[in-house]
């Protein structure tokens, strides 16, 4: 699926004819969601950044061109809601693709629900043919290898699940002080990035039936007194970016017919809500669980939003994440295609700023 010549989709956007046409850039996107949470995919307009790994890569963006990510989460091109995602060369050979991720909070390791979205874009692009019915499809991303399975029926992707990398919870209750809350306990699990797991029931608010605006309140005067004085490390990988997501955890409710349900809410930095639970989130919520005792190897559960937007997460087995033991996990979900589009980008707009955009626009 890499392409030879390190280029993704950069024939014939650039202009050559005129100065002023050299001015105008393009960019080919795929949009889907998955959960509810829009993934962007770049499919064309891009010039690779060469590096040893799609770790790396993602380094190099957020070094060189960090002004990718700035143009498409931004108004008027992008918006802060939703995730970029830039398909790349991946180094490890037993993978098909490399995927770097980015978005207001920078650029995470993972996303379960943009890898989903990713594997839309692919089909749809005819970069990677429609399963017959079904097809594993190996992800390098910066944290490392995911497969996921792809299903088709009737002619069309129908759902995608993925091995999810290895979660694990920093030992020990944190806990701090928020005005109009009192003191708030919260776990730090690490599901893909690092979450602030937080039990609905301490603090009084349920994530099926709180408003945006009461769980943004409440995470924004969380993350006000808890981000500053948090430093993140993974015990394989070191140091981890600033905490930027958040997740409230409704009690376990059994389905005597079905997978358990645990009602949640993800909040990220900057005051979104995000419309699905999120790939990552769901790890977190079943990492969390299993730490309370509340879930068993080979057990599963449906993590719900507020918008009722689910992913199914099973807890496959128990490991140990350098020194500290962690779970292996499997998310389920659907993603929906949206829409193909070619953005302009004219850099006599005053609204683009070019630092870090032009020399990674073909």
């Amino acid at each position: 699926m890499a392409r030879s010549d390190g280029v993704i989709g950069a024939g014939g956007n650039r202009s050559t004819t005129s100065d002023g046409a050299k001015r105008l850039r393009t960019l080919d996107l795929i949009d889907a969601h998955a959960g509810g949470d829009i993934g962007r995919v770049i499919v064309g307009g891009v010039v690779d950044l060469p590096a040893a790994t799609v770790a790396e890569r993602a380094r190099r963006l957020q070094r060189d061109a960090d002004g990718l990510r700035r143009l498409l989460t931004q108004k008027p091109h992008g918006d802060p809601s939703q995730c970029v995602n830039l398909v790349v060369p991946p180094s490890a050979p037993n993978a098909d693709a490399g995927l770097v991720i980015m978005g207001t909070m920078g650029y995470p390791g993972f996303s379960g629900s943009n890898a989903m979205c990713t594997a839309a874009a692919l089909v749809e692009a005819r970069l990677l043919p429609l399963p017959e019915p079904e097809r594993d499809l190996v992800l390098e991303t910066p944290a490392g290898l995911t497969r996921l399975t792809l299903t088709a029926r009737d002619g069309r992707l129908d759902a995608v699940a993925y091995d999810a990398l290895p979660g694990f919870a920093i030992p020990g209750v944190h806990s701090a002080h928020v005005e109009g809350w009192g003191r708030v306990r919260f776990r730090l699990v690490h599901g893909g990035v690092f979450y602030a797991v937080v039990d609905a029931v301490d603090v009084g608010l349920d994530p099926a039936r709180a408003t945006v605006s009461e769980l943004t309140r409440f995470f924004d005067a969380l993350f006000t007194q808890v981000v500053p004085n948090l430093e993140l490390a993974h015990p394989e990988h070191g140091a981890m970016p600033p905490l930027s997501l958040g997740l409230l955890a409704g009690p376990l409710q059994a389905d005597p017919g079905g997978t358990p349900r645990v009602d949640v809410a993800v909040y990220m930095e900057g005051g979104v809500i995000c419309a699905g639970p999120t790939g990552t989130g769901t790890t977190a919520l079943l990492v969390w669980l299993h730490e309370r005792g509340q879930l068993a190897p080979g057990a599963g559960v449906r993590a719900v939003s507020p918008s009722g937007q689910e992913f199914v997460g099973t807890l496959t087995d128990t490991v140990t994440v350098g020194d500290r033991p962690g779970a292996r996990t499997r998310i389920a979900g659907r993603p929906y295609l949206l829409a193909r589009s070619r953005i302009i980008v004219d850099f006599d707009d005053p609204l683009i700023d070019e630092r870090g955009l032009a020399e990674i626009l073909a």
